[in-house]
């Protein structure tokens, strides 16, 4: 049983005006469609004040969508700087500038996450679905001249695959000195799209080999979010790597509180537990069900050395692709069912 969060994320809208095929977020579709009303600027502020309060968080991050599209999104940035012990904005930095670079940096903002998924400008913004990567490379450096840290996002996908190093040179041509890998997050829309976009283990593989070599020469910190099972890639052969894996269930759990107060377990999950607004949050953390939800590994981990810390990997994928968590996650299915991505065409007509 949870009984506080060291974290909570706040999405403030599922407006984005970017349109990328491999989003994760669950109230996005497959057509990158975001359908739902948003709080007023004092009742989201209210929110934020009682859902620290109660679940004990000491750091808050606001995304979305894309949650300076918001026209009070300072003043949000505003109350959770003054409420929470750290705060972080994760952006597609379209609607940064210098300007908004230096407020961010006086409200007191720890850091801003950018995504860079490739740095090749025509491949990134066919990814994005927006013409982006300038303003991404600009957002990087006007943060950074405002005193604000910056963490970079790499998306592993099939059509980036061979980029990484790329990114990473970029990455620390700009000054960043933090990097998140992250495979792709078969959930919400992107569920429609695994068969094309979800990269190989070899190419994770590949791709950390390069994180291994680069990334201590350029002081450049690299950490993954979505799990990797280790079953699929050797990942003691990369100690200068941060690994992250599943914390729901655990006293690292950080939840999701959506743009009307609905709380879920992670971002990747269209399961909703209660609402921050009507509820209080240490009882909505206590509910036994996340707990159960990451216990119930697929039958192929029960008993791995790994099964305590992978957990099977993301059952949120499993959910959202199969619609139970205890079957394999399609990351898994690579290696214990060839052919699975033609499959995965036939079912759906060729639309995966």
């Amino acid at each position: 049983m949870v009984s506080r969060s060291q974290r909570l994320e706040f999405e403030l809208t599922p407006a984005c005006d970017h349109r990328c095929a491999h989003c994760y977020n669950v109230w996005a579709d497959s057509a990158g469609r975001r359908v739902a009303p948003v709080l007023d600027t004092a009742d989201y502020c209210a929110l934020i004040d009682k859902a620290l309060n109660e679940s004990g968080a000491t750091h808050a991050t606001l995304t979305g969508g894309e949650p300076l599209l918001r026209s009070d999104a300072e003043l949000i940035v505003e109350r959770a700087c003054g409420a929470a012990r750290s705060v972080s904005v994760v952006t597609n930095g379209s609607h940064m500038g210098p300007a908004r670079a230096r407020r961010l940096a006086a409200l007191g903002v720890k850091w801003v996450q950018l995504s860079l998924l490739s740095h090749r400008r025509e491949r990134h913004d066919s990814l994005k679905g927006a013409r982006s990567f300038d303003d991404t490379l600009r957002a990087a450096l006007d943060l950074q001249d405002a005193g604000v840290a910056v963490q970079l996002c790499y998306v592993a996908l099939l059509t980036n695959a061979g980029d990484f190093e790329g990114v990473i040179e970029l990455a620390a041509a700009l000054g960043v000195r933090a990097l998140a890998y992250n495979r792709m997050s078969p959930s919400g829309g992107a569920a429609a799209h695994i068969a094309r976009l979800l990269p190989t283990a070899r190419q994770m593989e590949r791709d950390l080999e390069i994180a291994e070599r680069l990334g201590p020469a350029l002081n450049l910190r690299v950490a993954t979010a979505m799990p990797i099972p280790p079953c699929l890639v050797p990942l003691a052969r990369f100690p200068s790597v941060r690994f992250g894996f599943c914390s729901v269930g655990t006293e690292k759990a950080g939840f999701v509180v959506g743009a009307q107060g609905d709380v879920r377990a992670c971002n990747l999950s269209s399961r909703i537990l209660g609402n921050a607004l009507s509820e209080n949050f240490a009882a909505i953390m206590a509910r036994a069900e996340t707990a159960l939800f990451r216990r119930r590994a697929p039958a192929m981990c029960r008993g791995c050395a790994h099964e305590a810390t992978c957990a099977g990997g993301c059952k949120e994928a499993a959910v959202a692709v199969y619609g139970d968590p205890t079957v394999p996650e399609p990351i898994l299915r690579d290696t214990i069912e060839p052919g699975w991505r033609e499959l995965i065409r036939d079912e759906r007509g060729g639309r995966s």
